[in-house]
């Protein structure tokens, strides 16, 4: 079996040497490493350009002639890999040791073919990184039940996907609209998806390190791109028995899309998530599957309470999980 591991790389050269290491320290060896270099303006190429000559692997470096953003590079990856199934990885993350090893244990495991496996992940790089549970799901409605409603995420980095899954229901990323992409490539996978895996081991450490504030992570031109996913989404699902099973799935999804914007202490972004998707405010005070914690911010948001907003900012994500989880 092979794996066609995709690697957009933009000015990471600080990050970069970590995350190749990672790469190169994976136990399953049958796999290709695709970097698709996003004309950067670091020391990024020469980095990469030492990794596929002395890493031993498989490599392929795709160096472009003028940045074009995430979808782009993912998009001239996935057009030149070869591997039976795909996995993702960021130039500023780490991947455990075991990661395809046992995402390929868990497909030589089943009885059917696997179209997706899926894993826990942990947030931060360092040893004390908190570990970040995937919901439950056993087919492909549950996990699609879990992404809309709230509870599951849809990083690429978390999924081994089948390629031909992919090729033959065309589905790619959305040039020039790099927020939301994973959202909508693994929505759009999962659809079409028959038989998935999951695992509840943490074979990922994500970088958390992030000083952009919420505003300028939401700013108008981010939305845009955002919502140019979910209208492609949208697309795909519109005649789907998923919507026809789950009618509100759709509108929970913009709940789950917009819920950032109130993990800040900044009233300004509490009415940027009251105005954005505002079809769906009374939905936050009907929706019952997420943690009571978060119904009640929900509620709080869609009665523009922006005093129990911020209480709640400052008590859960400030206090619980900036001290006591930390």
């Amino acid at each position: 079996m092979k794996i066609s591991l995709i690697t957009p790389v933009y000015n990471a050269e600080a990050t970069l040497p970590a995350t190749l290491e990672s790469i190169r320290a994976q136990r399953f060896r049958d796999f290709e490493v695709i970097f698709s270099e996003d004309a950067g303006t670091d020391g990024s190429a020469a980095l990469l350009e030492a990794f596929c000559q002395d890493s031993g692997l498989p490599c392929k470096l795709l160096r472009a002639e003028k940045n074009g953003g995430a979808a782009a590079a993912r998009n001239r990856a996935l057009e030149v890999a070869e591997g039976e199934y795909l996995a993702f990885a960021d130039a500023d993350d780490l991947l455990d040791p075991g990661m395809l090893e046992l995402a390929v244990t868990a497909v030589e495991a089943s009885e059917h073919p696997v179209d997706i496996v899926g894993w826990d992940w942990t947030l931060g790089l360092n040893q004390d990184g908190r570990y970040m549970r995937q919901a439950d799901y056993t087919a492909p409605i549950e996990a699609l039940r879990n992404l809309t409603g709230g509870t599951m995420r849809w990083n690429l980095w978390m999924f081994l996907v089948r390629r031909e899954l992919i090729e033959q229901h065309g589905i790619r990323f959305i040039p020039g609209a790099d927020i939301g992409e994973d959202m909508q490539f693994m929505l759009r996978a999962f659809l079409k998806a028959n038989h998935v895996v999951q695992l509840h081991e943490s074979l990922y450490r994500y970088n958390a390190v992030n000083s952009a504030s919420i505003s300028k992570q939401f700013s108008p031109e981010k939305r845009a791109q955002v919502e140019i996913n979910f209208r492609e989404v949208e697309r795909c699902f519109a005649s789907s028995d998923f919507c026809r099973e789950y009618p509100n799935a759709l509108e929970d999804l913009k709940l789950f899309l917009k819920r950032p914007l109130l993990i800040s202490a900044n009233k300004l972004d509490y009415e940027t998530w009251y105005s954005w998707f505002p079809e769906v405010n009374e939905r936050a005070k009907q929706k019952g599957s997420l943690p009571m914690h978060t119904i009640v911010l929900q509620r709080m948001a869609s009665n523009r309470c922006w005093l129990g907003v911020k209480m709640y900012y400052l008590l859960i994500h400030k206090f619980v999980y900036g001290i006591l989880y930390r």
